[in-house]
């Protein structure tokens, strides 16, 4: 189970990147926060899935991506993963876990 206030973090977090102008649809928390398994340093590992990512051509766009989690909360690890890829991939093994294991998170809730 997903503490609440890491829930409540993560949707902070993708309404400050829609705000930003990010197409974003939504998150998949994963990892040690997803499995309910966290310790006293664990990061939030998410994955940030948008349709800006599919042809990601400026660097600078996952550099906006940290620069905004640091703002909202640190731990925050975020991974950009175009929309068609989240749908599509069947060679990254980290969205598989991500699927398997990971928790769909939206900015409303």
């Amino acid at each position: 189970m997903v503490d609440e206030s890491v829930l409540r973090g993560v949707r902070e977090y993708l309404r400050a990147l829609q705000a930003e102008g990010l197409a974003v649809r939504f998150g998949v928390l994963f990892g040690s926060h997803a499995t309910g398994q966290p310790g006293p340093w664990s990061d939030i590992d998410l994955l940030v899935v948008s349709p800006q990512f599919d042809h990601l051509k400026d660097r600078r766009l996952v550099g906006r991506l940290w620069r905004i989690a640091a703002r909202i909360d640190s731990r925050i690890e975020p991974i950009p993963c175009g929309q068609k890829r989240w749908e599509e991939d069947d060679s990254s093994a980290l969205i598989e876990i991500a699927r398997r294991q990971g928790v769909r998170v939206s900015a409303s809730g």
